[in-house]
């Protein structure tokens, strides 16, 4: 048992804040006490982390430093400026100053959890299940290495020795949300949907605002339905030839061949499938009572104008261009019997573009400003498009007025998503 000091009181008082997540009042009693003792290296360590939770990487840094300037033995200052150097994409200064905490204490499972997941980020998930597996010799019940070697099974792939880590995490911390987040991911694997969707359930309820938890709910909701599996065999299936296309694998070739007539002849009622399976999957009473949640920044309507809205823009865009291009094609004489093996490879190769974009839009953070303004210049430039090829007074210069448009348009939208990918 701990002495029930004044300085053993204000430190578990600053511990419990930062551990409930309220850094502004716990960087408020550290500065009193740093008024009273400027120099107690302890007391620059919790403000740093308290700094750190604020988001204030910079200042939080500087103070890890002076912690360390008083005290060069302080494994949890170089643990924090770790933490400090990892959020700020530092990745040499991040793997420096965990060595240095490990070697002050090489038997600290806290700091050897940090290793394996280091070694998890690095793709080397042998090396971070031997790091996870040590921690667990001084503390078998240790949350941050059970969660690190439960990643690193599942890495490996070794089914049936990750069932009992998982066992064991969730016997030992019961209210831990990543506990239950991993058994529902285990859930998933197996295919036990309905387990799945109680064990993301369980997370929501001990963490409201976890969107991993949220979406794996959803998933596991999506699943359950016949539409929904449906849905995911044809969106597994169409992954699989677009990724094996781009890695030149053969057999995804071939599946591209067999289907391009039919996919072709029914990218339109496929479109159409999958708009419907995603709007009654999104609609769904239990995903509806999931995402009815009060700290939700934003409506779900809302969030989903602003995710899929920039995709939609430029699939309205494309449209644009193709009618353009399409009449163009028929002005200059080609006859119309030849457009259809061009035609059907341009609608299968712009369906699965569409299809490509939507699904990585899905994955990818919420925009911070709404599309609204590129969505109605999109509409207007189809329905533009629409009427110059539609009214021969327009022609020629008309249509060809829009296909340069809508090409310049394109070029910038494409110049602009490279940029932001690099």
């Amino acid at each position: 048992m701990r002495p029930d000091t004044p300085a053993a009181r204000w430190q578990s008082a600053v511990q419990n804040l930062l551990d409930i997540h309220r850094p502004e009042q716990a960087e408020q009693l550290v500065r009193q006490q740093l008024m009273r003792n400027p120099q107690d290296a302890v007391a620059h360590i919790l403000l740093s982390f308290a700094l750190y939770q604020q988001n204030q990487l910079e200042t939080a840094r500087e103070t890890a430093q002076q912690a360390l300037a008083l005290n060069p033995a302080a494994s949890e200052a170089f643990y924090v400026l770790f933490l400090v150097e990892d959020q700020a994409g530092q990745w040499p200064a991040r793997a420096s100053a965990l060595q240095e905490a490990l070697r002050l204490q090489p038997l600290n499972p806290k700091y050897q959890a940090a290793q394996a997941q280091l070694y998890l980020h690095q793709n080397q998930p042998a090396a971070a299940q031997q790091v996870a597996a040590r921690g667990l010799a001084h503390n078998p019940a240790h949350a941050g290495c059970l969660i690190a070697l439960a990643d690193a099974l599942h890495e490996l792939q070794r089914w049936p020795d990750l069932a009992p880590v998982l066992q064991q995490l969730v016997a030992a911390h019961p209210n831990l949300p990543k506990a239950h987040q991993l058994l529902g991911r285990e859930a998933m694997r197996q295919k036990h949907y309905a387990a799945a969707q109680a064990h993301f359930q369980e997370v929501l309820r001990l963490a409201p605002s976890d969107a991993t938890a949220l979406q794996g709910a959803s998933q596991a909701i999506r699943r359950q339905l016949w539409v929904g599996r449906a849905a995911v065999w044809l969106d597994d299936y169409l992954t699989f030839i677009s990724e094996g296309t781009k890695q030149g694998k053969l057999k995804a070739w071939g599946h591209f061949l067999l289907i391009l007539i039919p996919l072709s002849l029914l990218c339109i009622p496929l479109l159409l499938f999958m708009g419907f399976e995603a709007a009654y999957w999104r609609l769904h009473p239990q995903v509806r009572r999931l995402r009815n949640r009060p700290d939700q920044a934003l409506p779900y309507a809302q969030q989903t104008f602003w995710r899929y809205g920039p995709v939609a823009a430029f699939t309205l865009l494309l449209l644009a261009w193709l009618t353009v291009v399409f009449w163009l094609v028929v002005w200059l004489g080609v006859p119309e019997s030849s457009l259809g093996p061009g035609l059907t490879g341009g609608l299968t190769a712009v369906a699965m573009a569409i299809w490509a974009a939507f699904k990585q839009a899905s994955e990818q953070p919420l925009p911070e400003k709404p599309p609204l303004g590129k969505v109605l210049v999109a509409v207007l430039a189809l329905a533009v498009s629409i009427a110059c090829v539609s009214w021969p007074a327009t022609w020629p210069y008309g249509p060809l007025g829009v296909l340069g448009l809508t090409s310049w348009v394109g070029f910038l939208a494409f110049r602009r998503a490279r940029a932001a990918a690099q």
